[in-house]
């Protein structure tokens, strides 16, 4: 057993996936390094925080609302943003140079390798942080996880730090200019508002 999940379940989930284009956003102050990650808190980061994990999408408008959106307009009537928040952001176009073995929590996978639903789906990540490191310390052949979004649906994934070696940047856009992103915020009424001051 791996950190109490049966090994054999977790690899009959095992994926081999090739990256042909994903997203990220992260912070114009990361631009020089759009590849780095540190240990941080997160839904596969480590619970000790020895290890780090780079997230993407295969939607630009997902890893929005994986980074700013999030939960930020819930219960909200009019959905605004500041402006200087997503000019702070880019968007990083992203490939693998080969395939990446990933585990599978896509639709029923939590059910299948005996995981609660809330490593994928819950806002609190205690259950997706003890998965990830069983399967990080536990089976070293494995480079992260592939999930669907609880925003938005999306495919998303999660690469451990030992595998971003297999990982390289395609591009680097300013979010606010980004086509992907201005159809999202008229997808999801959202207005762009200036910073009071």
């Amino acid at each position: 057993m791996t950190g109490g999940y049966d090994p054999d379940r977790l690899r009959s989930r095992l994926r081999a996936i090739r990256l042909e284009r994903v997203f990220r956003v992260i912070h114009r102050d990361r631009r020089a390094t759009p590849m780095e990650a540190a240990p941080a808190p997160s839904r596969f980061s480590d619970p000790e925080g020895c290890y780090a994990v780079l997230y993407a999408s295969d939607a630009v408008r997902c890893a929005f609302w994986e980074t700013l959106g999030r939960n930020r307009f819930v219960r909200r009537r009019r959905r605004e943003l500041p402006l200087s928040e997503v000019e702070a952001r880019l968007v990083v176009s992203i490939a693998s140079t080969g395939t990446l073995a990933l585990v599978d929590l896509r639709r029923d996978g939590p059910v299948r390798i005996g995981a609660p639903s809330a490593v994928v789906h819950d806002g609190n990540h205690a259950a997706g942080r003890a998965l990830s490191a069983a399967v990080h310390d536990g089976m070293p052949e494995v480079d992260g996880f592939l999930f669907a979004s609880r925003f938005t649906g999306d495919s998303c994934v999660a690469v451990f730090d030992r595998a971003f070696g297999k990982l390289r940047a395609l591009g680097i856009e300013e979010l606010v200019r980004h086509v992907d992103f201005l159809d999202a915020l008229d997808d999801y009424d959202i207005v762009l508002t200036e910073s009071p001051g």
